[in-house]
């Protein structure tokens, strides 16, 4: 029995500080909403409270109808960060890998990158909309936008922390380029890319809220701006706290995957 409980232990303590790290944000996030709706002056007519959104989402007779209204845009807004994500992880791992292979790439990519990145995100999206219209594009095209740059930069980093005397190794051994990434630098980034997925994961869903404030599609963006107009923020609270909720626990889930993998290759991950 001792040594099953072991066992099983062993096999959980993986998930133990992914999950102890969302106790602490969900209480964390409570006691500060609660704190700061005490604190301030903000009309009670516009601001709610834990204890309310959770009636609206589950203790009211329409309550299978209020979670209805809140699941169905987060169902859009989840599949438009979805493809985000996917793109720019996938665009900057690209980029990485191309301004790692050569200095020039490099010198090309890494100051124009970092002068759209100054450009704010509202700003971007007017222009973005006019460039690919008014739907599903334009939310897909920000949220990659918003993964793409941070990405870039840490998945960077992660591949020149490569050390000059570990390629040498391996090409006195006969190995090409493809074998130092492969064999080598490919694995000392391994860290740096899960903690651009960690960062990627909330910022793609944040960029597809900026772009659907000016689209059209059913999504958490529109949602919120339609309920906005109509006064009902019971909804508005219920559409943001769920959206809170659901990024975080995306976060949480990236971290998890990042300590199982990094568990099963013999590494320790960075948290």
């Amino acid at each position: 029995m001792g040594k099953g409980a072991a066992l099983m232990i062993a096999t959980l303590r993986p998930a133990l500080r992914p999950a102890a790290n969302l106790a602490f944000v969900v209480v964390s996030l409570l006691v500060a909403w609660t704190v700061l709706l005490q604190v301030s002056d903000v009309s009670p007519l516009v601001t709610r409270r834990p204890a309310e959104v959770l009636d609206y989402l589950f203790g009211t007779p329409d309550a299978a109808e209020h979670r209805r209204a809140v699941l169905a845009p987060l169902r859009q807004t989840l599949l438009d960060a979805g493809i985000g994500f996917v793109a720019g992880l996938a665009a900057a791992s690209a980029v990485a890998t191309a301004t790692y292979l050569s200095k020039g790439v490099e010198a090309a990519t890494m100051p124009a990158a970092m002068v759209v990145r100054t450009i704010p995100l509202v700003a971007l999206a007017p222009i973005i909309t006019l460039v690919f219209g008014n739907g599903f594009a334009t939310v897909a095209v920000m949220s990659g936008i918003v993964v793409f740059f941070p990405a870039l930069v840490t998945i960077s980093f992660g591949l020149r922390s490569l050390s000059a005397q570990m390629e040498d190794v391996i090409r006195v051994y006969g190995g090409t380029t493809s074998d130092v990434l492969l064999r080598a630098a490919y694995p000392s980034a391994l860290p740096s890319v899960f903690a651009a997925i960690r960062v990627s994961v909330p910022g793609a869903i944040t960029g597809a809220l900026i772009a659907e404030f000016f689209t059209t599609p059913p999504s958490i963006g529109k949602a919120v701006n339609e309920a906005l107009a109509v006064y009902q923020f019971d909804l508005v609270w219920a559409l943001l706290v769920v959206t809170t909720l659901t990024s975080v626990l995306l976060y949480i889930a990236a971290q998890l995957v990042e300590r199982l993998t990094m568990n099963a290759l013999g590494l320790a991950p960075e948290s």
